[in-house]
C-alpha cells in the first residue's frame, strides 16, 4: 500500500516537471519594454526586465492569452450559458475581449500565476538538511 502511494507520487512529480519544462517556453507575461511577450523562463529570470502580470493592460493580457492558446495542441472547455468552447472560437472571444473571453483571460492569468509560483520555488535554492548527530 505504501509503495503505491509512492509510486503514484513519483509519478506525480514526473509529470509535474515535464509540464513545467514545457510552459517554460510559453509566453508568460511582457518584456519591460513592451517589446515582445516573455517566455515563463524570462520572466522568472530576475536578470530579465519583465512586467509583473498586474501591471498588463487588458490588451496585453488578451494578447498574451490568444498567443498561449494558439500554442496549445488542442483546447476544448464547456462553459455554462457559452456551450462548448473550442480552440479557434476561445481565441476569437480572447481578442474580442467579450465576456466569455474575459473570464477565459481570468482563468489562463490563475494558470500563469500557479505556473509561476512552481518555478520560482523550483528555482529557489533548497534548505540543507540537518544531519543527525552521530555520537
Amino acid at each position: 500500500m505504501v509503495k503505491q502511494a509512492k509510486t503514484k507520487k513519483v509519478s506525480r512529480t514526473r509529470k509535474t516537471r515535464a509540464l513545467l519544462q514545457k510552459q517554460l517556453a510559453m509566453p508568460a507575461g511582457f518584456h519591460a519594454d513592451d517589446s515582445s511577450v516573455a517566455s515563463l523562463r524570462d520572466v522568472v529570470d530576475p536578470s530579465v526586465p519583465t512586467k509583473q502580470l498586474s501591471e498588463l493592460t487588458l490588451v496585453q493580457r488578451a494578447q498574451l492569452v490568444a498567443e498561449r492558446l494558439a500554442l496549445q495542441p488542442s483546447f476544448e472547455l464547456a462553459m455554462i450559458g457559452a456551450g462548448m468552447i473550442d480552440k479557434q472560437r476561445a481565441i476569437t472571444e480572447v481578442k474580442g475581449k467579450t465576456k466569455v473571453g474575459k473570464l477565459l483571460i481570468e482563468i489562463e492569468h490563475q494558470m500563469i500565476r500557479n505556473l509561476l509560483e512552481q518555478a520560482q520555488k523550483k528555482a529557489a535554492p533548497k534548505p540543507a538538511r540537518r544531519r543527525a548527530n552521530a555520537k
